[in-house]
């Protein structure tokens, strides 16, 4: 399938943190023919395995989950939920939700009081999420507490750009898809391991433990970054290339070779500065044991952590080209 349409399924499926399995699974079936293996953790992240000629451990992650709700009260035909993740009350308001359920999905809406019925003082107000509620009264199944809910968003494509919601991290999923499809075509000295992880937005808990068990000895992450957006309009755009991390949270002799590795394959780069954590999986990964080479590269990503993220498929294409060279010709 083509990048726009791998973009548009993976932003489709629901996945919240600790939620994973279905994205898992559809990934899953997508790596199998071109790695040696594939492994579901314990805790439910995704690995794939394609051996190379021994030259060490290489591994690539990015994270399959995504924002959401747990349902944690229900009160006749109203749920009251708690964010999973980080979400801004504003971005929910009057929105559809698909709740999974025990018995399947079923949806609801996140109401709102009626102007006419609001107070002066609250019309100006963003309420929080003990204030907003779940109406149920659509609903063909019981919702329970512990059920999980997303934002009802259907991704489509306009102007060459992809929007959808969960594309904070499917995007670098697809990366690492589109990556294992270049490398069917070439021998690699690295044994590559490609890390789907989960619970990334809350707490980065399959990355760090995939990181513990792979041991690399070099690791690359995969994420987004802000894309210029009003009123900041910072340097970093759609369409212009995967954005590389800079500053002392990364292995700076390591970003040194991916750099030179990009300019000699005119790879479209940007840069960032990341001067302090990442916010990334980057800032566990290269944690764990006595401490692993780590470099951070993102996809821009405009509205991020809404139901309208949106990205340019042109930089998700790059990236997976310059991830296939790096297995290809990174020396460290």
């Amino acid at each position: 399938m083509t990048t726009k349409e791998l973009l548009m399924k993976l932003s489709d499926l629901d996945g919240p943190s600790g939620y994973e399995d279905s994205v898992v699974s559809y990934i899953e079936s997508l790596i199998k023919p071109f790695v040696d293996e594939t492994k579901i953790t314990g805790h439910g992240s995704l690995v794939g395995y394609k051996k190379g000629e021994g030259k060490g451990k290489l591994a690539f992650f990015a994270h399959v989950d995504e924002i959401g709700f747990v349902v944690s009260k229900v009160e006749g035909e109203f749920a009251r939920l708690e964010p999973v993740g980080g979400i801004d009350p504003k971005v929910v308001c009057a929105s559809r939700v698909r709740v999974h359920t025990r018995e399947g999905v079923t949806l609801g809406v996140i109401g709102m009081l009626a102007p006419h019925l609001q107070s002066p003082d609250s019309r100006g107000k963003v309420p929080s999420f003990d204030e907003l509620f779940l109406d149920l009264s659509l609903s063909d199944r019981a919702v329970r507490i512990g059920d999980v809910a997303v934002i009802d968003q259907k991704s489509f494509e306009a102007a060459g750009k992809v929007v959808g919601k969960a594309l904070d991290n499917r995007a670098s999923c697809a990366s690492l898809i589109k990556t294992l499809e270049f490398l069917k075509r070439y021998s690699h000295p690295w044994d590559v391991y490609f890390v789907f992880s989960v619970q990334e937005e809350t707490g980065c808990l399959g990355a760090l433990t995939e990181a513990y068990r792979i041991n690399p000895d070099v690791a690359v992450v995969m994420d987004v970054t802000f894309a210029s957006e009003p009123p900041s309009h910072d340097h970093i755009e759609l369409g212009k290339g995967p954005v590389i991390g800079l500053g002392p949270v990364v292995d700076k002799s390591l970003v040194q070779k991916i750099l030179q590795i990009a300019k000699k394959h005119n790879v479209t780069l940007q840069n960032e500065v990341v001067g302090g954590r990442s916010g990334t999986e980057t800032d566990f990964a290269q944690l764990v044991r006595a401490g692993v080479r780590t470099a951070l590269i993102s996809i821009p990503l405009k509205y991020m952590h809404t139901p309208v993220e949106m990205v340019d498929p042109r930089d998700v294409e790059e990236l997976a080209r310059l991830l296939s060279i790096i297995a290809v010709e990174l020396e460290v």
